[in-house]
């Protein structure tokens, strides 16, 4: 069993990273933070609460992060709209509320008291992680491990050459990747190559359950902004580092240093490997086949 942290900045990918760690016998989530990154804070813990009442979860969920390390802010509302999670419809929460302190005291606090038991996933911007290593640099060894969606080493997806949540904050996620941490990094040159048909989506949208449903709406806007923008089908980021912590022999990969360019100019957020001793799992595939199973199964176990 992984006991977890979810590090999110809640948009239409990371819903469905909710959904698969919700759903999965194999995984125990024992806290959510949000952090700002495709939209703002306000949106993002908004959004991370509603789909962890929807999933019937009753971990806690933290306010993280409101802004980066250094650099003026970027979101990503339009492929995630302007709420950052366009499409669904949710009615008054119930449960699930904004616990009182702080997410990034919380983080800290869970892992030094477990040691080398809680991984953290993180699927945002590295601004959390980040100012936690600041805080207390031990969690870099006493976290169990890091899975975190981010970077690039071929081309990127809001510039040239950098990838969003990497871009989003280039310092955070150089101090994270330079820790000495135990790291599994999914970039974009893997996650790329998972994506949700039409046909595939349809066959979701004939099942049942609330939780499904929410799905289906969240990736109805998922597939029509790729669609508008034609860049083909919608790729699914996020939740490839959820199925990982399922089944890690299901991914194939390499290891090697990793550095963030924080320089000005255009590299600035490109992810580059280099022969530090600092070595990182870099994720190449997945089985695709398995992780649309994982996805059905863990839709079809939720309220």
């Amino acid at each position: 069993m992984e006991r977890i942290i979810l590090d999110v900045d809640t948009g239409l990918d990371d819903a469905v990273a909710l959904f698969l760690a919700a759903g999965l016998k194999e995984i125990t989530i024992e806290a959510i933070i949000a952090t700002a990154g495709n939209v703002g804070l306000d949106k993002t813990l908004e959004n991370t609460l509603n789909i962890a009442e929807t999933s019937g979860l009753t971990c806690p969920v933290y306010a993280g992060s409101s802004g980066p390390l250094v650099r003026t802010p970027v979101e990503a509302g339009d492929f995630h709209g302007e709420s950052g999670l366009d499409g669904p419809l949710f009615e008054e929460r119930v449960r699930q509320h904004v616990a009182p302190t702080s997410g990034i005291d919380a983080m800290i606090a869970l892992v030094m008291d477990n040691p080398h038991e809680i991984t953290i996933v993180s699927v945002g911007p590295l601004t959390d992680l980040a100012v936690a290593f600041i805080r207390e640099p031990r969690i870099a060894e006493y976290a169990k491990r890091f899975v975190i969606m981010g970077g690039s080493f071929s081309r990127g997806n809001v510039t040239d050459e950098a990838e969003f949540n990497t871009y989003a904050d280039p310092e955070a996620a150089k101090i994270v990747f330079a820790s000495g941490a135990q790291i599994a990094l999914f970039s974009l040159d893997c996650t790329r190559t998972v994506t949700l048909s039409p046909q595939r989506l349809e066959s979701f949208r004939q099942r049942g359950g609330r939780s499904n449903e929410v799905f289906v709406a969240c990736m109805d806007t998922y597939t029509a902004n790729y669609t508008k923008r034609g860049q083909g089908e919608p790729q699914m980021h996020d939740p490839l580092c959820v199925a990982y912590l399922a089944d890690p022999s299901k991914v194939a990969g390499s290891y090697a240093g990793v550095d963030v360019i924080t320089e000005e100019g255009p590299s600035y957020g490109r992810t580059v490997k280099t022969d530090s001793e600092q070595k990182v799992f870099i994720a190449e595939s997945i089985d695709i086949p398995w992780f649309w199973s994982l996805v059905e199964r863990a839709l079809s176990s939720l309220p």
